[in-house]
């Protein structure tokens, strides 16, 4: 007798890849399986090394239980047809039931433990493979490190590797560095799909193999069910775009917001029931990805910098040269290939020690941010990531038991230059309709107000109703705006236009 069964239809547990079996594989010492009113219990688990033989310890029982009684153990070989038929023969008397029924529930085990035991036999882990650099290389890197100008280094060789803008690969490349540290920080490009899809997959090819993680999609259920135990711990994950994700992707967000999932979800069973299973996902995942609606809900976070692509038009020449000496020939691999290669294991010389900042005492980022939380919690992140990019200059030192390294004031005037969008974002880099809205409400403002505009307050019901602009439309206007720090909110849905110029005022302080 041979029993089929569907993996699709068969609820999900925990092992990864060997999930589909219809088995509770929670616990491989006390496997358990449930059909109709029979469960069994495979205690102590499956042989794996004899494989002619399939000698498993069964504990088979009626649910509900009434009597203690109703319980049958035993030993039996499920590749020995006479010790199968005894042993369903001695169930069906203990528990008191037809032994066809029997027979059908441990045949149909049989074929599921066989497929779980084949498959768990022939899984292997993926392991990255990673190509050792030759002494010359390995000198280079250390130079690199140890170079003062070690951000310009670092952009010279994204611009070899053919990445379109290095200085937002630059950028990219000292964002996943949080990958490494505990505290880890996810990035999101505004602007055209064409080109942030490129620079994010170009990019993601540069990242070491055993970091990289780019997806073109992704579902919550590929955050619980994984490769490996360790499959998004110290990663980096690469969308293309987050556009396409819809709201079922609450996993996702959480993960990257609160930087962890905890939720009881509900399963059914092989009996039609629905039984609660609680599922946790941790790691340090570090996020990259990119819209071009110009707001995404994430951008509310501290942890989510909100990156606005900059010379478009430098980006669009980039990539067309490229591409039209790609297919002219004159582009060497073997040079691309090299500058990946040294990017990769910069990437991996650098470790995750603890950041300390002495500075923070003497410079007044309330003041300075206009006391904008948000900005400030950006820059302290993007700060220390700057600083353990410098640990090799630095010296790493040794505290409780801890290394650690010093912020440098000259690792914070990086900070604000490196990342000049954050803080100082021009009209003429807003998108084409949003810079239009502003331009309208500036315009009505001046009207209003003839002798001091830029204190005038307004409200976005009435400034809607001025603009005769849909709801939705001067929503995520207003979002953007003060997302780039061009309006300030003064109470529920009033508005002024923002005079904030942050980059100016920190640097006088140095």
């Amino acid at each position: 007798m041979k029993i089929k069964f569907d993996p699709a239809t068969t609820p999900k547990v925990e092992e990864a890849k060997l999930n589909s079996y219809g088995l509770d594989l929670t616990s491989l010492e006390f496997i358990t399986y449930q059909k109709d009113n029979l469960e069994v219990e495979v205690t102590g688990g499956i042989n794996l090394l004899v494989l002619n033989r399939f000698n498993v310890q069964f504990r088979i029982a009626r649910r509900p239980q009434q009597s203690p009684l109703d319980v049958y153990r035993n030993n039996v070989d499920l590749y020995n047809e006479q010790n199968t038929k005894y042993f369903i023969k001695e169930a069906a008397t203990k528990l008191k039931m037809d032994s066809t029924k029997i027979a059908e529930f441990v045949y149909d085990l049989t074929e599921r433990l066989e497929s779980y035991r084949r498959d768990k036999v022939t899984f292997q882990p993926e392991e990255d493979t990673i190509t050792p650099l030759q002494p010359k290389e390995k000198k280079r890197v250390n130079e690199i490190l140890k170079s003062h100008n070690l951000l310009e280094c670092i952009q010279d060789l994204f611009a070899q590797t053919g990445v379109p803008c290095s200085k937002t690969a630059l950028q990219l490349f000292i964002m996943s560095l949080s990958s490494k540290t505990t505290d880890t920080t996810h990035t999101i490009l505004q602007g055209s799909p064409m080109l942030t899809a490129e620079i994010i997959q170009t990019f993601a090819q540069v990242l070491p193999v055993e970091v990289s993680r780019f997806k073109t999609s992704i579902s919550d259920s590929v955050l619980y069910y994984t490769p490996s135990k360790d499959y998004w711990n110290h990663k980096v994950l690469m969308l293309p775009t987050l556009d396409k994700l819809g709201k079922k992707n609450v996993a996702l967000t959480e993960l990257l917001t609160q930087g962890m999932v905890n939720r009881l979800v509900t399963e059914n069973t092989e009996r039609g029931n629905y039984r609660a299973e609680n599922r946790l996902v941790n790691g340090n995942l570090s996020f990259i990805s990119a819209t071009s609606k110009g707001y995404h809900e994430l951008m509310q976070s501290d942890n989510v910098l909100a990156l606005p692509l900059q010379r478009v038009d430098y980006i669009k020449e980039t990539m067309l040269t490229r591409k039209i000496r790609q297919h002219a020939g004159m582009i060497n691999p073997e040079e691309e290939q090299q500058a990946t290669q040294l990017l990769q294991q910069l990437f991996r010389e650098l470790q995750a020690v603890k950041v300390i900042n002495p500075y923070l005492d003497q410079v007044d980022l309330e003041s300075y941010f206009n006391g904008d939380i948000k900005l400030i919690s950006q820059f302290l992140r993007i700060t220390n990531l700057i600083t353990l990019l410098h640990q090799k200059q630095l010296g790493v030192t040794k505290a409780k038991g801890m290394n650690q390294v010093e912020v440098k004031p000259e690792h914070m005037l990086l900070t604000l230059e490196v990342f000049e969008q954050l803080w100082v974002t021009e009209e003429k880099e807003l998108y084409f309709n949003i810079a239009k809205t502003l331009e309208a409400i500036k315009e009505h403002l001046k009207k209003e107000n003839k002798e001091n505009y830029t204190q005038a307050e307004f409200k976005v019901k009435e400034m809607r109703a001025t603009l005769k602009m849909s709801p939705p439309t001067i929503s995520r206007h207003i979002n953007t705006m003060y997302d780039y720090g061009k309006i300030e909110r003064t109470g529920g849905n009033t508005m002024l236009i923002s005079k904030k110029r942050y980059k100016s005022c920190l640097k006088k302080s140095y």
